[in-house]
């Protein structure tokens, strides 16, 4: 069986962002053909075909959606775009279970030791990009856990279990894109924590 990403793994987009797609898709502007006809489902199946062909009138839409959710496809990532990614998230791992500081000096050393530049501009231009991208991600992932440690439900859920990490461990999950400060996540995340809790029979 191929590997690939399906629809039903696609990014849940907020209300913002489908208004965003349903405003385009209703300009006079937007002229494909399947808008025209009367039947709806042709215009569903329409414009999903585009955008999995990857449409550049539907790909400007789409990444128009993304940016209103502040996210970006994969593929459209550099290696060295996801290679900081990576280091980031691994660095909070670090960072919330010990006392790893995170710091852009850490993360140039790491890329220095992985690219290995042979001219100073190429490693110039290393820094630069790398700088670029740690401050990107490390800015969303410090909101990502304020908004955490701000939540109610999370916090009450903390009241719950005193003895446990709950808020960081959950930031932690919202960090590495396992979950969102949604109902649905917390439910399932106190269900995960239960089953933690409870004594392992013998």
């Amino acid at each position: 069986m191929k590997k690939g990403i399906s629809l039903l793994d696609m990014h849940k987009y907020s209300k913002k962002a489908f208004y965003h797609l349903l405003g385009k898709l209703r300009d006079d502007k937007f002229q494909r053909p399947y808008i025209y006809n009367e039947k709806a489902i042709n215009a569903v199946t329409g414009t999903l075909w585009d955008i999995t062909q990857e449409n550049e009138e539907l790909k400007d839409i789409i990444e128009g959606m993304d940016k209103i959710d502040g996210i970006k496809a994969l593929n459209s990532k550099s290696s060295n775009e996801k290679r900081v990614e990576t280091w980031l998230k691994k660095a909070y791992y670090e960072h919330l279970y010990g006392s790893f500081s995170i710091s852009r000096n850490h993360l140039l050393a790491f890329m220095i030791t992985i690219i290995k530049p042979t001219t100073e501009e190429g490693k110039k231009k290393l820094k630069y990009s790398s700088t670029r991208y740690f401050e990107q991600y490390n800015d969303k992932f410090k909101k990502r856990l304020k908004r955490c440690r701000e939540n109610e439900r999370v916090l009450k859920l903390q009241q719950q279990y005193p003895k446990l990490n709950i808020i960081d461990a959950f930031a932690y999950g919202q960090i590495i894109d396992k979950f969102n400060t949604t109902n649905e996540d917390l439910e399932w995340f106190e269900k995960m924590v239960k089953i933690l809790t409870k004594k392992k029979e013998v």
